[in-house]
């Protein structure tokens, strides 16, 4: 179905409800379909329809998932810009998924005009926030436009949006998503809504150019839930709209679960009416996820996915997080800790030998899915696109294995390996050694070039506050003590943070430029 009809089914229900609020402005479902539908016969009069893409370069706010809903509405294409990219990088997305017309906040309005002589395609720049000589703004347009319903029927697999990857080691790739796709991740995760049940609030604060987020504009309307927009996350204005607001659901990555906790008076919030935070798009240092159980009351979950799985692929519940059992079990669920929990019902999860075989429990491989929620393409890249989806199955790219309960555990990226003398290793197994080590806060293994060996493993970790530093040797002791001795890094390098994303990912690019030199021969 056309994801438009999400909104169209909630508020036919729950037209009085709040939809939308965000520190500017609060909507209901009925004002939020009023809105959609103006914007969608405006944007009509400019000439956008089916098989035309609408961008938007913006923070968080109401206008972008009204904007979401028009472009659904008339059958256009999505396509939310990650604003942090770099000028070239929103060059290339612009010009790469056609966008047509462009929505722009004033603060990345300099950033345009940087690059529009290269960008002919864009026909029309509506200015959100501001106004500015030759720009039409937003409110404007969409007041032109009637309020009346606007139908365009969709193929299910027509393109809903494109979501541009973070582009870590290349130009970004646009992870092409069907009205299907989106349609499948909302109601398999979501109860449709309820009228007679009181409201819940979801939280928003990672960007909505995120899957994460994008995902969220549609997951709490179809739940009939009100969602809070952070324009920008900030810990302190994360806990103040929790308690503003009554947040019931919230989903963050895990390092703005630790800024939270770390905020200093983050004792005096009101933060009761929390019952669940979801985290995921990073992996989760287990010193995090085990004093965010100590610290929240509310329920835990950890979901695991990709843009180009529509989101979550697995998920590690609340019940896995609750430590109130015996010692025996309560030891057990320490170890699911590190594991992104069960595949979710709708996606079938293989672990894949390099000859795309299917292995066994407990055998490592890459991480393979299918199901409805797969990516229809990367857009424009036909041979990337081949390699990703073969015979139905979505190669994730991400190594790890099925234990006997069927719990997924991530150990790398299969681009990450390190091929030690003909043995594979993944730095996700060795990073956890280390960061059990009480002197180490965070850990990045990285492979060197190395003369008798092809590639020896590197570690690259940062100290715990307050802690003593152990030697190369009683670091290399510890980590035999653990695992397999080949395993065990040759040379470690201390530093002061890891290099991230903005999601929170260790850029391991940046390590391999800043410290993948091969490791001198000792003396």
């Amino acid at each position: 179905m056309n994801t438009a009809e999400i909104l169209t089914i909630a508020g036919s229900m729950v037209p009085d409800r709040e939809a939308l609020a965000d520190p500017d402005e609060r909507v209901t479902y009925s004002e939020l379909q009023s809105r959609v539908n103006q914007l969608a016969n405006a944007l009509q009069s400019l000439g956008v329809g089916k098989g035309q893409n609408v961008g938007i370069m913006a923070v968080n706010s109401t206008k972008f998932v009204e904007l979401y809903y028009a472009s659904a509405t008339i059958g256009a294409t999505f396509v939310p810009l990650n604003f942090r990219a770099k000028p070239e990088e929103l060059q290339y997305m612009c010009d790469a998924s056609d966008v047509n017309i462009l929505f722009l906040s004033e603060r990345y309005y300099p950033l345009y005009k940087e690059i529009k002589g290269n960008l002919p395609n864009i026909k029309n720049v509506i200015a959100l926030d501001f106004k500015a000589d030759g720009l039409t703004t937003f409110e404007d347009m969409r007041n032109s436009g009637a309020d009346e319903m606007v139908f365009t029927e969709v193929d299910d697999n027509d393109a809903a949006i494109v979501i541009y990857t973070s582009g870590t080691t290349s130009l970004p790739k646009g992870v092409v998503l069907s009205h299907k796709a989106l349609t499948a991740y909302v109601v398999n995760t979501q109860n449709p809504v309820d009228p007679t049940a009181k409201q819940d609030v979801t939280l928003v604060s990672v960007p909505l150019f995120h899957v994460a987020g994008a995902t969220t504009m549609l997951g709490s309307i179809w739940a009939g839930r009100k969602l809070a927009i952070l324009p920008a996350f900030d810990p302190s204005g994360w806990l103040q709209i929790v308690e503003k607001e009554k947040v019931s659901h919230a989903f963050v990555v895990p390092t703005m679960l630790k800024r939270i906790m770390e905020v200093d008076d983050f004792a005096k919030y009101d933060i009761s009416s929390l019952q669940l935070i979801t985290y995921g798009a990073a992996p989760m240092p287990f010193e995090v996820v085990r004093k965010a159980i100590d610290t929240f009351t509310c329920g835990l979950m950890n979901a695991y996915g990709q843009t180009e799985s529509t989101s979550t692929m697995s998920y590690l519940g609340p019940d896995d997080h609750r430590l109130d059992g015996t010692p025996e079990q309560n030891d057990l669920k320490i170890a699911r800790l590190r594991s992104v929990g069960r595949p979710m019902p709708d996606i079938e999860v293989g672990i894949m030998a390099a000859d795309a075989t299917l292995l066994p429990q407990g055998k490592e491989g890459e991480i393979s899915i299918r199901g409805d929620r797969i990516m229809r393409e990367y857009q424009k890249r036909e041979a990337e696109t081949a390699s990703a989806v073969v015979d139905g199955w979505l190669h994730t790219g991400d190594v790890g294995y099925l234990d006997q309960d069927n719990y997924l555990f991530i150990t790398g990226r299969i681009k990450d390996l390190v091929i030690r003398g003909g043995e594979n290793i993944s730095p996700g197994e060795i990073e956890n050694v280390l960061e059990d080590h009480i002197a180490i806060a965070e850990a990045a293994v990285i492979g060197v070039p190395d003369v008798e060996w092809g590639e020896v493993v590197k570690a690259i970790i940062v100290a715990a506050d307050g802690a003593q530093k152990p030697s190369e040797d009683e670091l290399t002791t510890y980590v035999k003590s653990r695992i397999a001795s080949y395993k065990a890094p040759a040379a470690y390098q201390w530093v002061d943070e890891l290099p991230r994303n903005h999601l929170g990912k260790i850029l391991k690019t940046d390590l391999r430029q800043m410290y993948g030199q091969a490791i001198p021969a000792r003396s």
